[in-house]
């Protein structure tokens, strides 16, 4: 089972896509006095066989001391973040999905299910927020799309002394786990009203990621997280930006120059990473 934030973006793009001839994702350089790291945005979920990596990128790759990710997504801690999901994310005392929804979202609900074949008994003894998931995850399938992103796609030619990561597993899983039960509900009907939009939407957040330009992407990420609670939205996003500063200040300390790639939607729009190490008096430059 795969939890995260990259689950609760909107859609995932048809296949076939007329992606640039010249991918280059965006990348920044952070500086102190005497060390760097780099930060590259990723793209959590990527049509198979996508060209996304420069050469820029490998260099660093393989200069840097350390690639350090969001979380742990080795099979282990996979494993039990997902063993871990599934005990916070069904009901034990015999509700149902559909008893805590209103009649109009459980219509919505059911409709949308039939509509991406998925057997209503698959979601009906889960709580709102995994619900969300496995139907995106669900929605995905559907449009032939692997769930592997960049990370997974990294993480087989990176020895574990190489790696590093930024929050532990239950961490991320508290961002939906952790939700209250008004936020939940809002997250599902914002995954359901997103649904028949998911091709559109991930085109243009897929096109613009792979162009290099955060701005269009950015707008496109606010466009789908609309619907989204602003609690939730403040754990989801703000409140881990603001958490990943002290370890980033670290290796700056420590001289540590590492390659962080974490969600792209982490490094736009307000308050993101880059904007708050500026904040905090580090030369931010972007190199890609």
């Amino acid at each position: 089972m795969k939890l995260s934030a990259r689950c609760l973006l909107p859609a995932f793009a048809t296949l076939g896509l007329a992606l640039p001839a010249q991918a280059q994702p965006a990348m920044w350089e952070v500086r102190d006095d005497d060390s760097a790291i780099w930060l590259f945005g990723s793209f959590h979920v990527l049509p198979e066989g996508t060209a996304w990596r420069t050469e820029l990128f490998d260099t660093l790759l393989a200069d840097a001391d350390r690639i350090v990710f969001e979380t742990d997504i080795r099979p282990a801690a996979a494993a039990q973040v997902g063993a871990e999901a599934y005990m916070r994310g069904v009901y034990t005392d015999g509700t149902l999905l559909t008893d805590v929804l209103g009649e109009t979202i459980e219509t919505q609900l059911r409709a949308k299910a039939a509509d991406i074949d998925m057997p209503m008994g698959m979601v009906q003894a889960m709580k709102p927020w995994l619900a969300a998931n496995t139907i995106t995850v669900q929605a995905m399938a559907g449009k032939g799309f692997a769930a592997d992103g960049v990370e997974l796609l990294l993480l087989p030619d990176l020895p574990e002394e190489r790696l590093g990561f930024l929050e532990t597993g239950s961490e991320q899983l508290e961002v939906l786990a952790g939700a209250s039960d008004e936020e939940q509900v809002a997250m599902l009907v914002a995954t359901l009203d997103q649904l028949d939009t998911l091709p559109k939407v991930m085109d243009k957040m897929l096109r613009s990621w792979m162009s290099g330009t955060p701005d269009q992407l950015s707008d496109a990420f606010i466009t789908g997280m609309g619907g989204y609670e602003a609690g939730f939205l403040e754990r989801l996003l703000y409140a881990r930006n603001r958490n990943w500063i002290a370890p980033i200040e670290t290796m700056l300390a420590d001289n540590s120059e590492n390659l962080i790639v974490v969600g792209a939607a982490h490094l736009i729009g307000d308050s993101n990473v880059l904007e708050l190490l500026e904040q905090a008096g580090y030369a931010v430059e972007r190199i890609q």
